[in-house]
């Protein structure tokens, strides 16, 4: 059901940027592809049971270069790394006994992009949008030689916004940027019993370099 609920709304995104696409801009220099990567650091109430971690993906941007306005299409990887706590209290007779929850989130997302000049070569940006995010909670518990790993899943809708900075690369661009993403909902995760840690909110910024085609 998560999985459906998270294609129906990937479909919807695309809708939604081909709609607000000018028709006059659609050519062979007005759609462009690229690819991404870099750091993922949680925030918020997030930032107190995660660690920075990575990311990647791809997009679709829509419009001409020089534009003030454009469009795109982000698909992203984003892995977070649980910070792992030690069960002394919780459990006194056990030697070895600690506890971790990593998170996994696909997230696909449909975003303005307003950009200003500064020189012939680089552009200054501003980023924002919805998007659709399929998350996935995964509780590690270490009890000596015993590794017990339950999951959970959630699909959630949010917002997302930052800055960024585009140069030109040859007949490419290059750009560096930073967004912040928010989950929609109080809690993304119900607890699932293992390790009963949830955060009250999702949120993180990726720290990306990338390159468009």
């Amino acid at each position: 059901m998560h999985r459906i609920s998270f294609v129906a709304a990937l479909g919807l995104s695309a809708s939604f940027a081909a709609a607000a696409l000018p028709a006059q801009s659609i050519d062979g220099h007005s759609i462009q592809f690229g690819v991404m990567g870099g750091r993922t650091k949680p925030v918020g109430d997030l930032s107190s049971a995660a660690n920075n971690d990575w990311n990647f993906g791809g997009l679709v941007m829509f419009g001409a270069p020089e534009s003030t306005l454009r469009f795109r299409l982000d698909g992203q990887w984003q892995q977070i790394a649980g910070k792992t706590s030690g069960g002394a209290l919780l459990c006194v007779p056990c030697a070895h006994f600690a506890y971790a929850r990593d998170y996994r989130v696909l997230d696909a997302t449909a975003n303005a992009v307003v950009n200003t000049a500064i020189s012939p070569s680089t552009r200054l940006y501003l980023i924002g949008g919805l998007g659709v995010y399929g998350a996935r909670g995964t509780d590690i518990v270490i009890q000596d030689e015993l590794h017990v790993r339950q999951s959970s899943t959630v699909t959630r809708f949010g917002l997302n916004g930052g800055a960024g900075v585009s140069f030109k690369m040859g007949h490419h661009s290059g750009f560096v940027e930073a967004r912040y993403h928010n989950l929609f909902g109080s809690n993304a995760f119900e607890s699932n019993g293992i390790t009963g840690d949830t955060p009250g909110s999702f949120q993180f910024i990726p720290i990306n370099v990338g390159i468009v085609f």
